[in-house]
């Protein structure tokens, strides 16, 4: 646990907060963010669903399903917050392939976990981060809306992490043998952060007039990058209007 809150790991650095400061220092790219966290968590509520389904039991079960009506709870109301920002998501038809990716996955419940928990932690600082731009007040009606939900699933993402903490240690503790997976699941994760940091950076250097000057002045929708800088994992683009 020591090493996966490292101040070595990207999602905690400066570089991230930085970032992810300004990637909401507009209305536009809090509404996307907020989209995509939608997209996001019903997608990983999907693919926990199946784990849990083939391969887990007992207590660990009852705590996966748990997770994952939590997951959608967070879906709806990530989705319920954009109206917040001034902007509205459209509800295009889903792609057969889109659906595709998510339903075509499986994994060895042991590493799930690890992968999972190192996400969880990328979660919840990611989340921290949102909540203390936000309480900055650049805009006090999206804060005085948003920061009361952002307590509610702050609480989730906290019993996410100490529950695959806690399984993860059980089962290091049964078998050592887990160190090296749960050691590759944290240098992915820090990896491909590191990576959305980089390419994230990059896009702003080339769209930053569009995308950060005054929203009424650029009506027109700004398709942002695919990156991580979410409370989730990677998900499809969202539609605003």
């Amino acid at each position: 646990m020591v090493r996966a809150l490292g101040p070595d790991l990207a999602y905690g650095s400066p570089a991230m907060y930085g970032v992810t400061a300004t990637v909401l220092s507009s209305r536009r790219m809090i509404a996307y963010n907020l989209a995509q966290n939608a997209i996001d968590e019903a997608k990983g509520a999907a693919r926990i669903q199946m784990i849990a389904d083939k391969y887990a039991d007992g207590d660990l079960f009852k705590k996966m399903h748990r997770h994952v009506g939590e997951e959608l709870k967070h879906s709806k109301l990530f989705k319920d917050l954009v109206p917040a920002t001034g902007y509205e998501t459209r509800d295009d038809p889903v792609e057969p392939a889109a659906t595709e990716d998510v339903l075509d996955f499986d994994d060895e419940l042991r590493a799930f976990i690890c992968r999972v928990h190192s996400i969880e932690l990328r979660s919840w600082t990611v989340l921290r981060m949102y909540q203390h731009v936000l309480r900055q007040r650049a805009f006090p009606d999206i804060s005085d809306t948003a920061l009361p939900v952002l307590d509610d699933i702050m609480q989730d993402e906290i019993n996410h992490v100490v529950y695959t903490g806690q399984q993860i240690d059980e089962w290091l503790r049964d078998d050592p043998g887990l160190q090296p997976v749960f050691d590759q699941c944290l240098e992915h994760t820090n990896r491909e952060t590191w990576q959305d940091i980089a390419a994230m950076t990059a896009w702003l250097a080339k769209n930053y007039q569009a995308v950060l000057a005054n929203d009424e002045a650029n009506p027109a929708a700004v398709n942002l990058p695919e990156t991580r800088f979410l409370v989730g994992e990677l998900a499809p683009p969202a539609t605003l209007t």
